[in-house]
């Protein structure tokens, strides 16, 4: 439902050069405030085309943060009709942020992992990511791509867990 959703606010948005209206009705999962990312991938060969999302929900509900960070993906990148056919849609539905103290904690496979420094930086990485392995990779590859300066900066550390709607 909620890939199908970002699926139909790319289509109209590529089609029609305007943002998906609203829709009318909601399923009570969709009128939920709920932090999400949405991918654009190209098949074949599973490639990203783009991502757009944030840690903390923007919008009033789930259905128009769909529907917005569908249309900041767009925006990232050129998107034409012809390519509609080969897209495929996913939509990271974020779980809530739990602060953590230790690595132990962590499970790049399972949980995603948000960091933020006393500086204002921040990086969120969301599991599975191709080359972590482990929690020290999670938290080193969330840090350098925040551009944290552990010797300078003190960061905290959010677990999340995540799951996956595709269309």
């Amino acid at each position: 439902m909620y890939g199908k959703l970002a699926k139909q606010a790319a289509e109209y948005l590529v089609k029609s050069g305007n943002i998906l209206p609203f829709p009318g009705v909601l399923l009570p999962d969709l009128r939920r405030q709920r932090a999400c990312y949405v991918s654009i991938i190209e098949n074949p060969g599973r490639r990203l085309r783009s991502m757009s999302g944030s840690v903390l929900p923007q919008t009033p509900n789930l259905a128009a943060e769909i529907i917005h960070n569908t249309s900041n993906a767009l925006s990232a990148c050129r998107i034409t009709r012809p390519d509609l056919p080969n897209l495929r849609y996913s939509v990271a539905l974020l779980g809530t942020l739990q602060r953590i103290s230790d690595p132990s904690h962590l499970n790049p496979s399972l949980y995603g992992l948000y960091v933020t420094s006393d500086r204002g930086k921040s990086a969120l990485l969301l599991p599975n990511r191709a080359g972590i392995e482990t929690a020290d990779d999670q938290i080193a590859t969330a840090l350098r791509e925040a551009g944290i300066l552990t010797r300078y900066e003190s960061y905290s550390l959010y677990r999340f867990d995540v799951s996956y709607d595709d269309a």
